[in-house]
């Protein structure tokens, strides 16, 4: 959805200093913006304007929540063995800084301590008086399974699965701050000790993956490492980077030497129920008698469908008694039984020929008749509305530590613009500090790219 700068300036509750500043387009197409399963729409040129709206909030007071599980301290952290080099790092990478997977202990869902994986790079030059600063990287969504993670599917499988994000990364490096770059909990390979059990959109989980393995890389760095820390993140990493904010308090406690310095979020999707209203209006739209369904009707319908079976396995793993049947008409119901650890982009192909297929097998056959996702009906359900509640509902009514840059793209369809303006204000109101940038003509694959010039200045900021 897009809005003109104007209308997106105007939900501004709070008084805002906004300045504009202009990007000439880049020459040649640009990756379009998709629905998180990668599912492709055709665009327009780069984005030419930039609206930075500095949204300031009055201070900051530390969440009081974030103490479920227990011990969670004691040998969180820790890193398991000796960090392995890396295979198949992209040539981008691994011509600027070493490799090496991090195997790192960390609290799960379940209560029990669990073992986690991150890919840690440095830069190959010798680090700086008082070593390189740490930025924690999260990825977007790529699957549930173990395997899916990205650390298994580049050394495995030579595929970079984080999509635009490595030349990012790339140019992190080049300012001489390491990265470090989760699997999240339940994802890595099975050779390192990590189980099936990923915490979709789970704020306790993600964001603690993230703190742990900033506490792991100092650990194992020691002084090569200054300690000063910033968790960042695109799409579902970018609310695992607003997660890491939320428990940041536990990395200084578990690790004195580190200095969290604030948190840069790319094209989040801040509130799934809201989101998921959207989206079945548009499937609504496309299911009227008489009309054909267009591609971008057809994606939002396996955008709706294929990643519910994460959520749903993260909620089941997390102790929600959410009953499959009553999410799941027929067919997706057997994809969700026997198709849960297929990663996202082979199951949004599976599902996408599966509702094709049943399109064209009757003229009666329509979009919201597919015996899929039982409508927007789901969000009603006492589970689900509880798990939504505490971890995206209770990150929105909460007070960050430090100061969040928020960067969106104004026509990004996978968190449209209603939704993360009414989420923004939401969290202005509870006085956090949020610099929010919005790019003209921008999906939200874009953003990584439109945004950087905005990531460099905040990370030499931070990192002063």
């Amino acid at each position: 959805m897009r809005s003109s700068a104007m209308s997106e300036a105007a939900v501004c509750a709070h008084p805002l200093r906004s300045g504009v500043r202009r990007f000439p387009p880049k020459k040649g197409g640009r990756r379009a913006d998709s629905l998180r399963g990668r599912i492709k729409r055709s665009g327009k040129p780069a984005a030419a304007l930039l609206l930075a709206m500095v949204l300031t909030g009055c201070g900051f007071v530390t969440p009081s929540g974030g103490s479920d599980g227990s011990g969670e301290n004691t040998g969180n952290g820790d890193v398991v063995g000796t960090p392995a080099p890396l295979r198949n790092v992209p040539r981008e990478l691994s011509t600027l800084a070493d490799g090496k997977l991090v195997v790192y202990r960390m609290p799960g869902m379940q209560g029990k301590r669990i073992n986690a994986t991150a890919m840690l790079f440095t830069p190959r030059k010798s680090p700086p008086a008082g070593g390189w600063p740490l930025f924690v990287w999260g990825h977007g969504t790529v699957g549930w399974a173990p395997e899916c993670a990205p650390s298994v599917q580049l050394q495995e499988h030579k595929k970079w699965a984080d999509q635009p994000n490595a030349a990012l990364l790339a140019a992190v490096l080049k300012m001489g701050i390491a990265v470090v770059a989760p699997d999240y909990e339940g994802m890595g390979p099975a050779a390192a000790g990590v189980t099936a059990g990923h915490g979709y959109y789970h704020l306790s989980s993600q964001g603690k993956s993230m703190i742990f393995a900033a506490v792991a890389a100092k650990r194992y760095l020691g002084g090569k490492a200054s300690g000063k820390w910033v968790p960042a993140g695109w799409s579902e990493g970018g609310f695992a980077a607003l997660a890491a904010a939320y428990y940041s308090r536990l990395s200084k406690k578990a690790e004195p030497a580190l200095d969290y310095r604030g948190t840069i979020s790319l094209a989040p999707v801040p509130d799934v129920p809201a989101m998921n209203k959207l989206l079945w209006r548009d499937i609504a739209n496309g299911s009227k008698p008489g009309t054909t369904p267009t591609e971008h009707q057809i994606d939002q319908l396996v955008f709706a469908n294929a990643e519910t079976i994460y959520f749903t396995k993260t909620q089941r793993y997390a102790g929600y008694r959410v009953a499959p049947e009553r999410i799941y008409g027929q067919n997706m119901l057997k994809f969700y039984q026997q198709d849960w650890r297929t990663c996202l982009d082979d199951l949004n192909a599976m599902v996408k020929r599966d509702i094709e297929s049943y399109l064209n097998s009757s003229p009666s056959h329509r979009l919201a008749s597919y015996p899929g996702i039982r409508g927007n009906r789901p969000n009603s359900l006492p589970e689900n509305r509880r798990f939504f509640e505490r971890n995206q509902g209770k990150l929105e009514n909460s007070t960050l530590p430090g100061s969040v840059l928020w960067l969106y793209g104004a026509d990004d369809i996978t968190s449209p613009s209603s939704v993360t303006y009414h989420v923004v204000n939401k969290m202005l109101a509870n006085a956090n500090d949020i610099n929010l940038a919005v790019f003209e003509g921008a999906g939200h694959y874009d953003v990584p790219t439109v945004g950087l010039p905005l990531i460099q200045a905040r990370l030499r900021q931070l990192f002063r």
